[in-house]
């Protein structure tokens, strides 16, 4: 893979990785200037200020998700809003490694004492002196409310929530492959690219389908289990758009998520569909996949000579991507966000309906998955 440089005059995309930068999680325009990217732009997991999108679903969330057609059935014990306990934590094991932190709190693995079972535990931040109990609980449990009712294979299952000494923990499915770190490996094949990019599709239509947006789609939050599985995970960002048995779509307001996946409407609009947003930061995730790199840094073109290089010459992005991906590829980075390709419009994208891919039910033929364990050293 040749490596582009930031002074390419026809197309200053941004350049393979070797240093580091700062990526934020914002909710509304960035006043910073810094209207030149750096030489070297480091694709690496950004560092996040403590400014992230609250979510908006807490009034009527239970309400709304009781309904019969989004019931599931778990062995696990009965999850709801307010189904929070209050149990000795030692149930699940002893603390082990860190798998990460960002504003909300800390994850960490975990292993069932009864069989050793491996498991992701976040550790919710502590309330804030300030912050009223009722204000702390509805905060930090934003991402479990949403997690208690979805149940698919792309998305990673919610298990249980722990109340123990002033601490709320959140118990989940563990899935120990990072698909960033698969990305950065540079051992994807074209068929293992596309199977990730169809799960990550089909999760992504499954939330859709729930009224929920993710918001903040990108690499580091796609992981994979021992069969190739992806999962999204982290809803911190994630909103409801449409009740259940309710025709409206609300609209959502200023940037949310990592500045290179922001769908650009978000700085120019008042208000806008994060449908659209969501196609927006998939279409990225699958170009970064197959050109190893961001294609700019922010889509601003105040900020970004790459995105600004963009809006005058797409198809020299386009045309880097996989010939039997461009035409879909074309209408999901689409600019403006009514022209976009919709969640339909991909499933029924014949390239993207051919495409072969790994389910639980059946693992795909034509490729295998580089699963790559950045703690494995």
């Amino acid at each position: 893979m040749s490596q582009l440089n930031v002074s390419d005059q026809s197309y200053p995309l941004t350049p393979q990785l070797s240093s580091g930068i700062s990526l934020t999680t914002t909710t509304e325009s960035s006043t910073s200037s810094s209207p030149t990217p750096p030489p070297q732009f480091i694709f690496e997991k950004p560092s996040y200020k403590s400014s992230k999108k609250k979510t908006n679903f807490f009034r009527e969330l239970k309400m709304a998700f009781k309904s019969p057609s989004h019931k599931k059935s778990r062995s696990t014990s009965n999850l709801s809003y307010y189904n929070y306990k209050h149990v000795e934590f030692n149930k699940y094991g002893k603390w082990s490694r860190e798998l990460g932190s960002g504003v909300g709190g800390t994850v960490r693995l975990i292993n069932r004492k009864s069989d050793n079972k491996p498991f992701a535990v976040k550790q919710f931040r502590k309330r804030f002196p300030y912050e009223s109990e009722k204000s702390w609980l509805k905060t930090i449990t934003a991402e479990f409310c949403i997690g208690s009712v979805l149940n698919h294979e792309n998305i990673i299952e919610t298990i249980d929530i722990i109340q123990e000494n002033g601490q709320l923990y959140e118990i989940m499915e563990f899935a120990p492959y990072d698909l960033f770190e698969i990305v950065m490996s540079k051992k994807m094949s074209q068929n293992e690219i596309f199977c990730c990019f169809k799960q990550i599709v089909m999760g992504v239509n499954y939330l859709h389908s729930m009224g929920i947006a993710h918001r903040d789609l990108k690499l580091d939050n796609c992981v994979l289990n021992e069969f190739g599985i992806v999962k999204l995970i982290d809803f911190g960002c994630s909103t409801v758009f449409k009740y259940p048995f309710d025709n409206k779509i609300m609209l959502s307001s200023g940037p949310c998520g990592s500045d290179p996946y922001i769908c650009p409407e978000s700085y120019t609009q008042s208000s806008y569909d994060v449908r659209s947003a969501d196609i927006w930061a998939i279409g990225i995730i699958f170009v970064c996949m197959v050109i190893g790199r961001f294609p700019w840094l922010i889509a601003r073109v105040s900020e970004d000579a790459s995105y600004k290089a963009y809006l005058r010459y797409p198809d020299r992005l386009i045309k880097k991507l996989p010939p039997e991906s461009r035409s879909i590829m074309r209408k999901i980075l689409e600019v403006t966000p009514e022209k976009r390709a919709t969640l339909k419009d991909i499933l029924e994208d014949e390239w993207f309906k051919n495409v072969e891919y790994c389910t639980v039910a059946h693992k795909s033929t034509n490729h295998i998955h580089h699963l790559i364990d950045k703690n494995s050293n």
